[in-house]
């Protein structure tokens, strides 16, 4: 009875005691607010240095977070932010980790203009309800000193805040600059599908980047639409420009999606919006054209536009000097024809083709070179046309001279002068140019000038330094083919003339590259493969003599006549027996 006596008393104190507590803590927070309240009057009386002291003595008696931050406020409003940031700092002390104390903190410290030490305390803010206040320091902190360190999740969390676009852009943008395009342009799904795009031509960038073109087609709509509703483009350049260049991309990702005629439409409507920058489209459109007629004269066209458009200006020049070739290649029997007012059809079509280049290269070659008389390309584009394509070395080297003269320093023309040497098989002049302080140029035509010496372990050193180099990949493996062939290593030598026909876009030149390696497989008796690429080679370029001078000896040749199956093939390409 005793004992029970005992529990029933302890217990009974212990309710005591937690009943206690609890009044003991509604009374000291009642007691607070009353000492506020008490304060309250004291600002409304006007003695604003009192209201201060009794404040910063109230500060001893908080006890939670949300008193520290009363006491703050009404420092602020007093206009005293240095004691109130003394009064938030106090509560962190107590409350490390309270997030209203620290919005509070980086909230304060922006009023303050203290915009570094507001970022620096933002950062903790991320996955709170205050990350907005977090945002704002961060964004402001890159404002302010022209950098871009505000994470990606705060310019999220600042889209879901207000729903404007500007902040998801920011996010894809600093996802796009740490290398992560595809995570950038996913950011787009968070727009609404009904919500028209504030930015089309920068997500249909992103788009392209990762080569998802449809996106790029389907959002011109808007860039076009922006581009109208303003009027004229004083009224928003931007939107002019973005629409420019919108077009420009959707005609790039037609292409990409194969279709060119779409790009081509694209390109057409370019020039009737965009008349005075259309150089590059013109010349697109001609690249692109159907005939070889058309080509020149889309080719005129931008170059009336734009007379020192070197692109243009080239490929003219360069188609000129092909018809002119054709034209001075005339058979007895086609001059004997024309003589009579008779025409073949292959001569009719070269009349046609001809008669579009309504203007000379002379002309064309003049009118660039008074456009712009600093582009070196030009003159080099005149020497091209007077003395190599005509192949008059004899001639185009000392005029080559005298432009290197001219022009004692200058990369472009020590590079061409060095090509132009090498190609008409001048070597002392070739090596006799100084170094164009350009490393790969000066590493593959020291991999020349070793072949030439009869170095080969040198030469295909430097080749395969280079063959990585996309100006130099195709002529080092190529010259490494002929390396090893003449080194007698025939597996090597087929391995660097085959990956030089892949290599090669020029039907003529592949089927050559072609030829050398069926002509390796013949020599080691791999009758089945040399035939193979004998008409692959033959396919590229019927008029490929070596080539068919070889079928028909492996024709004639007896040692056909082991190979089952092959007489057939070597005559169609056609397996006729595939079991």
């Amino acid at each position: 009875m005793k004992r029970t006596k005992t529990n029933l008393f302890l217990i009974g104190s212990l309710f005591l005691c937690v009943i206690a507590a609890a009044c003991s803590k509604t009374d000291k927070n009642e007691l607070f607010q009353q000492k506020l309240n008490v304060i309250d009057g004291v600002v409304q009386e006007g003695n604003t240095q009192k209201a201060l002291n009794s404040l910063r003595a109230l500060r001893k008696k908080a006890q939670i977070p949300i008193q520290y931050l009363s006491i703050a406020k009404r420092e602020l409003r007093l206009h005293s932010p240095v004691q109130a940031l003394q009064s938030i700092q106090a509560g962190l002390k107590k409350y490390p980790d309270d997030p209203m104390l620290k919005a509070a903190l980086t909230h304060t410290l922006i009023r303050e203009d203290r915009i570094e030490d507001a970022a620096a305390a933002a950062e903790s803010l991320l996955g709170t309800s205050y990350a907005g206040v977090g945002t704002e320091a961060l964004i402001l902190a890159d404002k302010e000193k022209r950098t871009y360190r505000t994470p990606v999740s705060f310019w999220q969390e600042g889209f879901r805040l207000t729903g404007e676009h500007i902040f998801l852009e920011n996010a894809a943008v600093m996802l796009a600059h740490q290398g992560d395009i595809a995570q950038a342009a996913a950011l787009r799904s968070r727009i609404a599908k009904e919500e028209a795009l504030r930015s089309p031509y920068f997500w249909s960038c992103l788009a392209y980047d990762m080569g998802n073109f449809q996106p790029v087609l389907d959002d011109l709509v808007y860039s076009l639409a922006y581009a109208d509703m303003a009027g004229v483009p004083e009224n928003n350049p931007k939107a002019f420009e973005y629409a420019r260049r919108h077009l420009l991309l959707a005609a790039d990702a037609s292409a990409g999606l194969g279709d060119m005629e779409q790009a081509r439409g694209f390109w057409h409507i370019y020039v009737d919006r965009y008349t005075d920058s259309s150089s590059e489209v013109f010349y697109n459109l001609a690249m692109t054209a159907a005939t070889e007629e058309e080509k020149a004269e889309v080719l005129i066209d931008c170059i009336s536009q734009n007379p020192g458009y070197y692109p243009a200006v080239a490929q003219y020049v360069r188609a000129c000097s092909a018809v002119n070739a054709v034209h001075n290649q005339k058979s007895p029997l086609d001059e004997y024809l024309q003589s009579k007012d008779f025409f073949s059809l292959e001569m009719e079509k070269n009349l046609f083709v001809s008669s579009a280049f309504t203007l000379s290269a002379e002309q064309v070659l003049e009118g660039a070179m008074a456009a712009d008389s600093e582009d070196i390309r030009f003159l080099l584009e005149d020497f091209r046309y007077r003395y190599v394509q005509p192949k008059n070395y004899t001639q185009g080297n000392g005029e080559m001279w005298k432009i290197l003269e001219a022009h004692p320093h200058n990369p472009l023309v020590k590079a061409y002068a060095r090509w132009y040497f090498a190609s008409s098989g001048d070597f002392n002049a070739c090596f006799g140019i100084d170094k164009a302080d350009n490393h790969d140029e000066d590493v593959f035509y020291n991999g020349i000038r070793r072949a030439v010496q009869g170095y080969s372990t040198a030469a295909l050193k430097h080749f395969a330094e280079v063959e990585t180099e996309s100006r130099y990949k195709i002529p080092a493996t190529v010259d490494q083919a002929y390396i090893y062939d003449a080194r007698n290593e025939p597996d090597m030598a087929i391995k660097y003339f085959s990956r030089a026909a892949e290599l090669l876009s020029d039907k003529r030149t592949k089927s050559k590259m072609f030829y050398e390696a069926a002509r390796i497989y013949a020599e080691r008796n791999g009758m089945p493969e040399a035939i193979a690429l004998l008409n692959r080679a033959l396919k590229l370029d019927p008029e490929n003599h070596r080539a068919n001078v070889l079928k028909q000896k492996l024709i004639a040749d007896g040692s056909v006549n082991r190979n089952s199956g092959l007489d057939s093939f070597l005559q169609t390409g056609t397996d006729t027996n595939p079991q």
